[in-house]
């Protein structure tokens, strides 16, 4: 796969925690649940898929909302998410949020994402609605 400033940090960043916990690639294949031969290629460049950085963040990082910062920062190096604007990181409410969907089915994430579609009219109108909180 081609290597490109995402991929390049993303490596740079493996590495980091490898040489910091002083864990060989077949450690970190078994804390990670990869291969060790994947955690290599991962340190040679290779682009990582969604899938695999969240198992590198939970292996790194553990649970909440440390890990939730590290993963979307990874993923936007990796190209799957838009950048977000300076200084802007992921709020404690996105962060629970995102812990309790991330192991959503893909039918279970549907059904959250349609119950949002309901729900942001409600929000909305009450956030235009001269200040008035939603009584949930």
């Amino acid at each position: 796969m081609g290597e490109d400033t995402g991929s390049i940090r993303e490596s740079q960043w493996l590495g980091e925690r490898l040489r910091v916990e002083h864990l060989s690639l077949r450690q970190a294949g078994v804390r990670t649940g990869l291969s060790h031969a994947t955690i290599a290629d991962l340190l040679n460049g290779d682009h990582p898929s969604p899938k695999t950085i969240r198992k590198l963040t939970r292996a790194f990082r553990g649970k909440g909302r440390q890990r939730l910062v590290l993963e979307d920062r990874l993923l936007t190096l990796a190209g799957y998410r838009t950048p977000r604007p300076e200084g802007e990181e992921i709020s404690e409410g996105l962060a629970r949020l995102l812990d309790k969907v991330s192991e959503f089915s893909e039918p279970g994430m549907e059904m959250i994402v349609r119950f949002a579609d309901l729900l942001f009219p409600l929000f909305t109108s009450f956030s235009l609605g001269g200040g008035r909180r939603p009584p949930y």
